[in-house]
């Protein structure tokens, strides 16, 4: 009780730091992207006002004035007067683009349209020239482009202040630090450089969280690009610090001392040669720049509890060596059924019959004859043909009946295609009961492996811990901020549904969630399900990759049975200390996720496990907040209804539930009403929503 009281001030003090830096931030970043220019043109305090107002909240009124401000400083009137309109209009139109479904686009567009129909009125007011509203367009374009990358760096704010976020977040903020840099170019304070300092920041703080690749990008991205000049002074810019960001990087192990040494290394070295006539101001821009990265605050280390509890060495290694014995089982059991399987697969004489009368008969002016008058008199004759040739082998025309010579006035063909036919059916049977026997082999010496592997682990637990295996807790500790419901229901007439789910804790900070559709209903169905999640799991908790266990299990499906035996596999892994989420589908219907905004079907077209020897296994990538519900359904809760629409994402889109299995319950009832209580194929709807992070 004490570490959770201890947990929520913790995270009560993060959010009023987090809110404090979110104030300033605004409020920097509009003075200096308000002064931004590319090509003349000042498209960036627009797209950064504009990102404001769609997202709300605290910072976006001091950010808005941050924008007035840095216009202000422009000293150029008519540009402060219009842009303040352009805020304006879109701050009243702020509503109507939050409640929009494509809310960023719809802004960026609204952008676009403002800020071309704002500056136009004022050129055509002045009387300017006609060629300069092209620069007018290209300034509404850049401005509605750059909103939506800007919303989208504020939304990730929270990633920016840890240090951790991904490449596509990394990038939007390297696009929103590249129009500060050019708000800030002209900005000196005595000999100091202010965007050689807020430069050589960036590089060492981008050394020191992602190494020299990155850092080099960086440095050579932000030298070059915020004054878009190709003369030879921001080519040499882009040079040094993308240079000062390999050298330094390398140095990444030694901490921030040894990157602070490298980098004032290698910008001694760099300036002396090539900007000697600014030396000074150079070393001094740089030097503090430095002494801000030193002071910063390094990389917060995570503190969270969800890593689990150290296990003894010997305890996590008799648990994976359990789950692989039973592994190598489950393949021996597909090998063994495989085997049996194979042994039916002898075709019958019908089967044979067809094929000589396609090669024999089909070409005969008599066929209509023998095969549609005297069908039953042609057929007997042929069935004792096959059964004379199979058990005496080789036979002579002349051995034959005569009434079979008069049946027949290609006999000498058809008893040559009847031998070929037989000797080749004896071959192929040579070879089946050879693969037969093979398969048995493989099946016993995988069981060997087992059992090997099995008395291993026995050994190593009697030795060391006298006592079985104890299960990991993870799941059960993960009880506390996963909120999950589920609810299922079988087809009308049967009592066992065929589609199963599982919830696996396979790894210290990702947790899978899987859903399984076994083949047909019922009993059969069931067991399929049931054993794909067995092998998923045992596939996932000894170390394989979500998909390389899919691909592991389509493997043992297709040994199981040389007939049609399939599962579809329909799985989310949730990252628990951030936000991404990966959904694996192989022949599951769409999944959604439903939040403030409405519902998105996630989909992925992929075949089930067990059609075919290789599958390609969908994954999509996708981003999973708190605030939002993970919705998985197996294919009888979409088929409920069949009018090509999808009913469930307008369900969730309107729907509201205060907990992941009031909203699961009511899906099914739902469902329910829709199919008249007649339920046509077996369901199950799986609901997650992550509550850790928002609730106490």
């Amino acid at each position: 009780m004490a570490d959770w009281a201890t947990l929520k001030i913790e995270q009560s003090v993060r959010k009023r730091r987090v809110s404090f830096q979110t104030m300033a931030l605004s409020l920097f970043l509009g003075v200096v992207l308000a002064r931004g220019a590319v090509l003349n043109i000042y498209p960036f305090g627009l797209a950064l006002g504009a990102a404001l107002i769609l997202k709300g909240g605290k910072g976006a009124a001091l950010g808005l004035l941050g924008i007035v401000a840095g216009t202000l400083t422009l000293h150029d009137l008519p540009l402060a007067l219009e842009s303040t309109i352009v805020l304006v209009l879109l701050g009243l139109a702020g509503p109507l683009i939050r409640r929009s479904r494509h809310a960023p686009v719809f802004q960026s567009l609204m952008v676009t349209a403002l800020t071309c129909l704002v500056f136009a009125l004022a050129l055509l007011r002045n009387g300017a020239d006609p060629t300069t509203f092209f620069s007018v367009g290209v300034q509404g374009v850049l401005a509605g482009g750059f909103s939506i990358i800007y919303g989208y760096a504020l939304n990730q704010e929270e990633a920016l202040w840890r240090g951790e976020f991904n490449r596509e977040q990394g990038m939007a903020w390297l696009l929103l630090l590249i129009g500060a840099i050019s708000g800030l170019q002209g900005l000196k304070i005595a000999a100091v450089d202010v965007p050689v300092v807020v430069l050589s920041f960036f590089v060492l703080f981008a050394a020191e969280r992602f190494g020299p690749g990155t850092a080099s990008g960086v440095g050579a991205l932000l030298g070059f690009l915020p004054e878009l000049n190709f003369n030879a002074q921001n080519l040499m810019d882009a040079g040094i610090f993308g240079l000062a960001g390999f050298c330094t990087g390398a140095f990444q192990r030694f901490g921030k001392l040894g990157i602070g040494l490298a980098f004032s290394a290698v910008t001694l070295s760099l300036t002396v040669f090539l900007r000697q006539e600014a030396v000074y101001s150079q070393l001094v821009s740089s030097g503090l720049g430095l002494l801000l990265f030193l002071l910063w605050p390094g990389a917060t280390p995570r503190k969270d509890f969800l890593k689990p509890k150290p296990i003894p060495e010997v305890e996590a290694t008799v648990s994976k060596v359990k789950v692989l014995a039973e592994i190598f089982d489950q393949i021996a059991l597909s090998y063994q059924a495989a085997e049996a399987e194979t042994a039916n697969l002898r075709p019958e004489i019908p089967e044979l019959m067809n094929v000589l009368v396609e090669r024999v008969c089909q070409s005969c002016p008599t066929i209509a004859t023998c095969w549609e008058r005297e069908f039953y008199k042609t057929y007997r004759y042929l069935f004792d043909l096959f059964s004379l040739v199979e058990t005496h082998g080789k036979v002579r025309v002349q051995d034959l009946p005569v009434e079979w010579k008069r049946q027949c006035g290609r006999l000498k063909e058809m008893l040559l295609g009847i031998q070929f036919i037989m000797e080749q059916e004896k071959s192929q049977e040579a070879w089946r009961r050879r693969l037969g026997a093979n398969q048995e082999a493989i099946a016993r010496q995988f069981q060997s492996v087992s059992h090997v592997i099995g008395n291993l682990a026995k050994e190593l637990n009697a030795r060391h811990n006298r006592q079985d295996v104890k299960p990991s807790n993870l799941a059960r500790r993960r009880r506390h901020f996963l909120d999950v419901g589920v609810a299922s229901f079988s087809k009308s007439g049967s009592g066992i549904n065929g589609d199963n789910y599982a919830s696996l804790a396979f790894s210290p900070n990702r947790h899978a969630f899987v859903i399984c559709d076994g083949m047909g209903v019922g009993e059969n169905a069931a067991k399929m399900s049931a054993m794909a999640l067995t092998l998923l799991e045992q596939l996932m908790n000894t170390g394989f990759d979500p998909v390389e266990a899919v691909q592991a299990l389509n493997s043992m499906l297709v040994l199981r049975s040389p007939e049609e035996s399939f599962v579809t596999v329909d799985m989310a892994i949730l990252a628990l200390e951030t936000d991404e989420l990966t959904l694996i589908k192989a022949g599951a219907v769409a999944s959604y996720i439903a939040g403030p905004e409405g519902a998105e079907a996630l989909s992925a077209g992929g075949l089930p496990a067990g059609i075919l020897d290789q599958i390609e296994v969908p994954v999509l990538e996708t981003v999973f907040k708190p605030s939002q519900v993970l919705v998985m359904v197996s294919d009888g809760i979409p088929d409920a209804v069949r009018d090509g629409g999808d009913w469930l994402k307008d369900f969730l889109g309107r729907e509201q539930a205060a907990g992941s299995q009031e909203l699961a319950d009511k899906i099914v009832r739902e469902v329910r009403r829709l199919s008249g209580g007649e339920m046509q194929d077996d369901g199950v709807v799986l609901v997650v929503r992550k509550n850790f992070w928002n609730e106490g």
